[in-house]
């Protein structure tokens, strides 16, 4: 089968312990696969070795290209710039933590034929109590609000790039991971997930059970809500006059 293009992007922040080893990992499979890819990475600031680390391994690829931030973005900024530096067909958003393999996109292209969105979803997720609890609720979110299915919006996803470039996001949490899924289901792009297993993180640590992180993300909910369920209620109502803006 004839793959689509892809770009496989990977965010860095202080992984200086496993980056290396997964970019490599990435580069030499897709590689092997003869796949029409580019590999783009962002250094965010980072503090120990990921950068020099990157940039010795970018050298003589043509295929890699190498954002560096000079100050800390985080993580839902460096997502977004990844996904619009992104020129292939489908964007693939990976981690350099070692959690998710690479393989598990040479099981999604073929799926791509019938589907515009795969989400790589956790079959066992590495989290405490506290942080699984969360997880289940972000999650029931948009089934509850919006009626749609986003499986396990955290995780890594195979994405067609029209859908990003047709959907700009307004959460600045990580419920923008939601956002898109649930603006891209209800312009009618058909979204499925494939089940894989992940590793225990091995660098950093996530932000995402802090309470202001939470707050923060009950206000996208809210704006999203508003978006797409009410003012496009409206927008329908008035539709052959003036549309709301």
């Amino acid at each position: 089968m004839n793959y689509p293009s892809v770009s496989v992007c990977f965010p860095a922040y202080n992984e200086e312990k496993t980056v290396g080893q997964v970019l490599e990992h990435a580069y030499d499979l897709l590689t092997a696969w003869k796949i029409d890819f580019e590999l783009i990475i962002c250094n965010d600031a980072s503090s120990d070795n990921t950068g020099k680390i990157i940039e010795s391994f970018a050298a003589e690829k043509p295929e890699v290209r190498v954002i560096n931030h000079l100050v800390n973005k985080g993580i839902r900024d460096t997502f977004e710039e990844l996904n619009q530096k992104a020129e292939k067909d489908f964007v693939f958003l990976n981690s350099t933590d070692g959690q998710w393999k690479t393989e598990s996109l040479i099981h999604m292209l073929p799926m791509t034929e019938q589907w515009d969105v795969i989400i790589a979803s956790r079959i066992r997720k590495p989290y405490g109590p506290g942080r699984l609890f969360i997880s289940m609720v972000f999650n029931l979110i948009p089934k509850i609000f919006f009626g749609v299915n986003t499986y396990d919006a955290g995780a890594v996803k195979l994405v067609r790039k029209e859908i990003i470039q047709r959907f700009p996001l307004i959460s600045s949490t990580p419920f923008s991971e939601a956002e898109r899924l649930i603006k891209s289901s209800k312009a009618g792009y058909r979204i499925t997930e494939y089940p894989v297993e992940v590793e225990y993180r091995r660098t950093g640590k996530s932000n995402a059970i802090k309470w202001k992180v939470l707050k923060n993300t009950l206000t996208d909910v809210i704006k999203v809500w508003w978006q797409v369920q009410i003012k496009n209620d409206l927008n329908e109502a008035f539709s052959g006059g003036k549309q709301l803006r």
